[in-house]
This record gives structure tokens, C-alpha cells and sequence, in this order.
């Protein structure tokens, strides 16, 4: 068994979908590990993949950790192995309270997003330095198959988890706030929906291609109606509240994490 996945909830399940869906793995090479016996069964069967016991999840090659951070001190002396192989969801945890409780040193940190579930994440990734080569490109593998990777140093986790991890929330508000709009000037609110949803998506293809500056000068011809639209988001202080919201949400990962280290 290549990799035990603990935990195959909305995230984790989105990387072992992911995974067998880009074919890194085969659904013979993963299980799922629950301590509960039905819980367990029930994953497995969702996914069409292996169920596993305290045995079996002991005898895979790497676990993945998918559980909430506040569940890990109940879950951790139930995976924990010398010298085993983990890699990690939860936020807030960092990779010394890890090992410390798992007993190894060989721990890869990850932080992926919701867009795992479509292929489109933004995964950060770091690791303890007793993480062999072979830990750290199992785990890019992984999430490239879900997205995006990026190796960052462990003191960037927060920020990357107030802009990426919680990004997707303040994007979809901005796109129910254009779909109210259009409800507002007089479009049914599926048409208005589809308009926000096909906004957004052609926006993202064209930042593939240019600075968000340049697309919306672009955009902004004089005396337009987008200018005069930037305008009203100007006085309304658009950027400043999403400036805010990115500090708020990084801030608030800090104190997660100083909170789960506490528990250590």
C-alpha cells in the first residue's frame, strides 16, 4: 500500500480523487484509514479504494493527514511510527508539533485548496529536514496532480492560507456580489449567475496573460462605463476591505497555529 490517506473528507478526498484521476496512482496503491469500522467502510466505498485497520495503516509506505487540526492529538498516537512517512492537510500545525507527536522526523507539510476538487489548487508545501528526496517528490507528485505547486518556508504557511486557503470564500463573494448586480439592472438571477460565473472564468484566463493593472486599463477606456464603475468600487473602499480580509484570515491562522502549538 502506497498511501494511507486518514481522514478522506472534503479536502483530503479531493486529493485522492485528484490523485487517481491523473493516474499518479492506482486505486490498488491507496487506502483509507478511519477509527471507527462503518466510517471507514463508507469512505472506501465512496472511492473505490482499500479500507484500512490500524495494521494496515501502519504497514503503508506514506500516510496523508487529512483530518481536522483539532482532532490530530486524539488521531496522532493511533498512526504514529518511527521513522514513517507523513504528510500533512491540517492548518496550523507545524512540522515540529508533528513529529514530535508522530514520532518522526519525516513529515511534509502541505497547504492545498478547495480548487484540488477541480484540478486547479494552489498547493504550498514545506518539510522537516529529515524529509528524504523521495518524501518531498512523492508529495509534489501528489498535488500536482490537484494543481499548483510552490515550496515556500514554513513562516509563509499563515499568509498563504489568509490569500490561497481562503481566497476561493472571497472570490465567491465578489461573484454573488456581480450576480446581485445584474439582478439589480434587471437580469433573472440564472442569467445574472451565469454572467458572474463566466466573468470570473475569463478574467482568470486572461490574468494568465497579463497584470491584473494592465487587464483592467484594458478594460477602462475614457469616459467608459468601467471606469465609471472602478470608481464606485474605489469610493466604497473595495480593495482596502480585500487587503483587510487577506490580513484578517492570516492573522487568524497564526493564532490557529499558536493555539495547536500550545497543545503540543
Amino acid at each position: 500500500m502506497k498511501l494511507a490517506v486518514v481522514g478522506a473528507g472534503r479536502m483530503g478526498g479531493a486529493v485522492l480523487a485528484g490523485a487517481l484521476r491523473a493516474g499518479v496512482l492506482e486505486s490498488g496503491d491507496l487506502g483509507v484509514y478511519h477509527p471507527e469500522a462503518e466510517r471507514r467502510e463508507s469512505s472506501a466505498r465512496r472511492f473505490g479504494v482499500a479500507a484500512l485497520d490500524d495494521a494496515g495503516v501502519h504497514a503503508a509506505e506514506r500516510v496523508l493527514i487529512a483530518v481536522k487540526p483539532q482532532s490530530f492529538e486524539r488521531v496522532a498516537p493511533l498512526i504514529a511510527q518511527r521513522d514513517g512517512s507523513y504528510i500533512s492537510l491540517m492548518a496550523g500545525v507545524t512540522v515540529e508539533t508533528m513529529s514530535a507527536r508522530l514520532g518522526s522526523g519525516r513529515v511534509v507539510r502541505a497547504m492545498p485548496n478547495l480548487g484540488a476538487r477541480v484540478g486547479a489548487s494552489a498547493t504550498a508545501l514545506t518539510w522537516n529536514p529529515e524529509a528524504t528526496d523521495d518524501d518531498r517528490a512523492f508529495a509534489r507528485s501528489l498535488f500536482a496532480a490537484v494543481g499548483t505547486v510552490y515550496d515556500l518556508p514554513e513562516r509563509l504557511f499563515d499568509a498563504f492560507t489568509g490569500l490561497s486557503g481562503s481566497g476561493p470564500a472571497f472570490a465567491a463573494v465578489v461573484a454573488e456580489s456581480l450576480a446581485d448586480g445584474g439582478v439589480r439592472v434587471g437580469f433573472g438571477r440564472d442569467v445574472a449567475r451565469d454572467l458572474a460565473r463566466q466573468v470570473l472564468l475569463a478574467t482568470a484566463r486572461l490574468l494568465e496573460e497579463q497584470a491584473p493593472a494592465d487587464l483592467k486599463d484594458e478594460v477602462a477606456s475614457a469616459g467608459g462605463t468601467a471606469i465609471a464603475g472602478l470608481r464606485a468600487l474605489e469610493r466604497h473602499r473595495l480593495r482596502f476591505a480585500l487587503i483587510d480580509a487577506i490580513e484578517a484570515a492570516s492573522e487568524r491562522a497564526t493564532e490557529l497555529a499558536s493555539a495547536n502549538g500550545a497543545r503540543r
